[in-house]
């Protein structure tokens, strides 16, 4: 017998029952003859990330895997789909200029149903999901070093709280506080992200 409590929620029973989607100001085209890989960053279940050249400017492209639709936590405030979680949490960061601040990478847009054919080979991983994927176009940040105990300062963990009380204030909750999500961006001025 299931227990009811492991029964993902729909919209309805949730926090986003009024949502009627994201930002359609931050929704692009993504044109993949524009875009030409640089290298593979990261590639996991859920998604894959791309450092890309994108009509000539260096970026960031984030695809996620679109399968089975996990649903709502039983809390009724967490949402378990990464790919609305991501998107919902970038448009929410530049809406409240967050991005414009420095305090998260720049958001150049999404886009919510991607044919994996459209920049071949690079997305073939996704050529068998269920669902099309989605992606965001984020700021390329280079060479990011993550906060730790070595190169801590007063000055960066101050920027830091600063970005968290940004990000909450735009009604965000970062469920993911690890060091490896604190970076510091050298240039002047330095960015802590």
């Amino acid at each position: 017998m299931s227990n009811p409590f492991d029964t993902p929620l729909e919209p309805a029973n949730t926090v986003y029952r009024d949502e009627t989607g994201f930002d359609e100001n931050y929704k692009i085209d993504i044109d993949f003859v524009e875009m030409k890989l640089i290298a593979v960053l990261k590639e996991s279940e859920p998604s894959s990330i791309f450092h890309v050249s994108y009509f000539d400017k260096p970026r960031v492209l984030k695809v996620f895997h679109n399968g089975k639709d996990p649903g709502y936590a039983q809390d009724g405030v967490r949402d378990l789909n990464r790919t609305r979680c991501e998107i919902r949490a970038y448009c929410r960061l530049k809406r409240f200029k967050i991005c414009d601040n420095g305090f998260a990478p720049k958001f150049y847009g999404y886009m919510l149903a991607i044919n994996p054919t459209s920049w071949e080979p690079h997305l073939d991983a996704f050529q068998c999901d269920i669902g099309l994927p989605s992606a965001i176009l984020i700021e390329y940040v280079p060479n990011p070093v993550p906060i730790n105990c070595a190169n801590y300062t007063q000055k960066r963990f101050e920027k830091v709280n600063m970005g968290i009380q940004q990000t909450h204030s735009a009604l965000i909750e970062h469920n993911d506080p690890y060091p490896k999500n604190k970076l510091i961006v050298p240039g002047d001025p330095e960015r802590v992200i």
